[in-house]
């Protein structure tokens, strides 16, 4: 019944979110990896799961008996959740969150970047954190342009700032592969950055042929999911190929 529970659980969560479903891990640990549109990320012994209000914390160290832990409100629009290092990168419309986890698996919280009212995924790595803004139905916000690709330096927790912002169609998910920053764009296509200069992407190839809402990126291949499935890329000779679909 107790694994039942935690099934339900994270079948509950998987149909709350955005595009793709994806599930967010925080420092791997051989369990998984997520897109950046995850509403739950696990960290050791604990997942955090995000509401459109909340972080709830479920203690996961006996899979036959988890214990649901706490719940903490941390305000209103949140959208995604994205772990590193112990730290959680949360996506809301109305800007990005990060809290810290402690040994307790206990979220605290330490900053945030505040933006105008847009659907917000996110990604971080050590020093710098990628966000896209995008406008659209359920966006909440049709009176200003917001398809912005941002970028915020995190090196400094509790003072997140933008160092970097470009134009962008109608981005959705991000995700690192092979060192470079990828951003889809839903029907448009696939954006394909340098991050040769981390704090300043540069698009280096805009691969119009792959339709994508989010993607997740492993060692050789990168799971794309888009409006009319899923999709393995592999990367051939420094190019994206089509591996296989599942429609």
């Amino acid at each position: 019944m107790r694994k039942l529970l935690l099934l339900l659980v994270v079948s509950f969560c998987w149909s709350c979110t955005d595009e793709s479903g994806d599930v967010g891990f925080i420092d791997g640990g051989g369990v998984g990896v997520g897109g950046s549109t995850a509403r739950f990320a696990i960290n050791g012994e604990f997942l955090y799961i995000v509401s459109n209000t909340d972080l709830k914390v479920i203690n996961i160290s006996s899979v036959a008996d988890p214990q649901y832990q706490s719940s903490t409100p941390i305000g209103s629009g949140i959208e995604t959740i994205f772990g590193f290092k112990g730290n959680l990168f949360i996506g809301g419309q109305s800007g990005m969150k990060i809290y810290t986890v402690d040994a307790l698996g206990r979220p605290t919280y330490r900053s945030e970047f505040v933006h105008r009212t847009a659907c917000d995924p996110v990604i971080a790595n050590d020093q710098y954190a990628y966000v896209t803004t995008r406008s659209g139905e359920g966006c909440n916000n049709t009176l200003f342009e917001a398809n912005r690709l941002v970028t915020l330096d995190v090196s400094n927790l509790d003072n997140p700032f933008d160092v970097d912002q470009q134009q962008m169609i109608n981005p959705r998910g991000l995700a690192f592969f092979k060192g470079d920053l990828f951003v889809a764009e839903g029907a448009s296509g696939l954006k394909q950055f340098s991050l040769e200069d981390p704090a300043h992407p540069v698009l280096i190839h805009f691969h119009t042929e792959i339709a994508a809402n989010d993607m997740i990126a492993l060692e050789n291949t990168m799971i794309i999911t888009r409006d009319d499935g899923i999709y393995q890329f592999g990367c051939v000779d420094e190019d994206l190929e089509l591996f296989s679909p599942i429609q």
